[in-house]
């Protein structure tokens, strides 16, 4: 098996590799956009209720419920930050991981790539060796 063969099965396996890294890229920056959307409900969710409690003028009661949750959804969006910020974290790790590994399918893509043009010239010189030689042999076989 010749060696640019042989490599073939090496840039197949990076590129599968590849792949992989590339498909969980994109689901970590899914996670990362379906974070934000959540983040951005929480927000809007929080945002309604303060509106709403202070166009209702409720009872000192009632409004300290209603604080308390408010509160509770505060520190909702607190937490949904702080997930944004590790999916992020894991979309940026994905990303070097991706970029690592397309790195590496062009670089054994290259390589293969030389081993086949260096097995083509191997062969160029040996057909024109032969060549050479028939057409030397027809030469003296005529004289």
């Amino acid at each position: 098996m010749k060696k640019s063969h042989r490599m073939q099965i090496l840039v197949d396996l990076a590129k599968r590799k590849e792949d992989a890294a590339a498909q969980q890229l994109a689901r970590d920056k899914a996670k990362v956009e379906q974070d934000v959307r959540k983040l951005n409900e929480l927000k809007e969710y929080a945002g309604q209720y303060e509106s709403e409690r202070n166009l209702l003028g409720l009872g000192a009661y009632l409004t300290t419920n209603y604080q308390h949750f408010v509160d509770r959804v505060q520190q909702a969006i607190l937490q949904q930050e702080a997930a944004i910020g590790r999916a992020e974290q894991q979309a940026d790790m994905s990303m070097r991981g991706w970029l690592q590994a397309r790195t590496k399918t062009k670089s054994m893509d290259w390589l293969k790539e030389k081993n086949h043009k260096a097995e083509l010239m191997v062969e160029a010189k040996q057909e024109q060796r032969q060549s050479d030689e028939f057409a030397m042999r027809r030469f003296l076989d005529r004289s």
